[in-house]
């Protein structure tokens, strides 16, 4: 009795494979697509500081697909980390960006295949070169005319322009009289001559200040020549070293 239930039970599931069988063998057949790979960034490099000339630039990146379709990706861009849909459905593996300069952007690509089938990619980011930053901060100044050495802060004021001597706490002791530890004025800058100078300013009280010199764009060290008039008098002249902390 056994034996007969076994059996019984047993030609459902031969049936089963033998259906299985027949319908591979005999059926409709499928089509394996294949997915793009992970992009992988060209261009700008993660992490870079990118110079550039105009107000745009090109992301580069690359994917495969072993199906040799053509590529279709989803950028996300912007200036937050988790950086939103920039543009769908791009038909390349480039896309131009407006940027700013002293701003850092991030972006990533989601590659997609003819059926949809996304691949994620990592996000990257890159800075766009502000050359005034390098002179940005916070600096020891000295000024050997009257053996003070104090510090200063200094601020952006303009893609050319410094504003000085926002700063005023001492070095050395009676630095807080020092020049840009009570006044404050603006140095225009010359990134192609890597020079610095103001004009004759008036800074109150019957004193005027005039400087000029000459800056490092790899360290931002700045140093000039400066004369003081008081009460229309020349009443000192020396050298400023500004030292970035």
């Amino acid at each position: 009795m056994k034996r007969k239930i076994f059996i019984a039970a047993m030609l459902p599931v031969l049936f089963g494979l033998f259906a299985l069988q027949s319908c591979t063998k005999d059926g409709g057949s499928f089509t394996i697509y294949n997915a793009f790979t992970a992009a992988s960034v060209t261009a700008p490099l993660n992490g870079a500081t990118v110079k550039i000339t105009g107000t745009t630039v090109a992301l580069t990146w690359t994917s495969t697909n072993k199906d040799g379709v053509a590529p279709t990706a989803d950028v996300y861009f912007g200036t937050d980390p988790k950086p939103v849909l920039y543009q769908a459905n791009v038909k390349a593996l480039t896309l131009t960006v407006p940027v700013t300069v002293g701003a850092t952007y991030y972006w990533h690509v989601t590659m997609k295949d003819a059926n949809g089938v996304m691949t994620y990619g990592p996000t990257w980011s890159f800075t766009i070169y502000d050359p005034i930053s390098i002179l940005v901060g916070t600096y020891t100044v000295d000024e050997p005319a009257e053996g003070w050495s104090y510090v200063i802060t200094t601020l952006k004021g303009g893609a050319t322009a410094l504003t000085v001597g926002t700063g005023k706490s001492s070095v050395t002791a009676g630095a807080a009289d020092g020049w840009w530890a009570s006044w404050v004025a603006t140095f225009t800058i010359d990134f192609t001559a890597n020079t610095y100078t103001m004009p004759r300013t008036n800074f109150g009280g019957g004193y005027e200040g005039q400087e000029s010199g000459t800056i490092n764009t790899t360290t931002g060290q700045m140093i000039g020549n400066y004369t003081v008039w008081s009460n229309g008098k020349v009443a000192e002249t020396g050298k400023h070293t500004y030292t970035k902390k």
